[in-house]
């Protein structure tokens, strides 16, 4: 198993989070104000898939790592973000105001993220 340094993962997981975190505030935006279903599509697509992507960062990243707290903390926030993910996609484009809901919900990855305030805080 490769080690990575404190650094490099939060550096790796930082990336992913902000555009993750992005999306959400995309579709929130998009669900909020738009009529036209394909850019509510298209818009909860992308989402989705930053999601998908942060959650499979962190749990590379937490693959990596010796320190057992911060692995389990990398692995915490890979399953908030599929599990956000899952919520995404579980509201249909033709229920706006649920997307809206699903999309400023963002506590459980804001906790996932405290958690890394002692270790990444310093990075980020």
């Amino acid at each position: 198993m490769a080690t990575t340094s404190n650094k490099a993962a939060c550096a790796a997981v930082k990336g992913s989070l902000e555009k993750a975190i992005a999306g959400l505030i995309t579709l929130g935006g998009v669900a909020a104000s738009s009529t036209v279903e394909a850019e509510i599509v298209n818009a909860r697509a992308e989402a989705s898939t930053r999601l998908v992507n942060l959650h499979a960062v962190a749990n590379r990243v937490a693959g990596e790592q010796t320190d057992r707290t911060l692995r389990g903390n990398f692995r915490a926030l890979a399953v908030a973000a599929g599990l956000k993910d899952v919520e995404v996609r579980s509201i249909k484009p033709t229920t706006p105001e649920g997307l809206v809901k699903v999309a400023s919900d963002t506590a459980a990855l804001e906790s996932a993220v405290d958690k890394f305030e002692p270790t990444c805080g310093r990075y980020w």
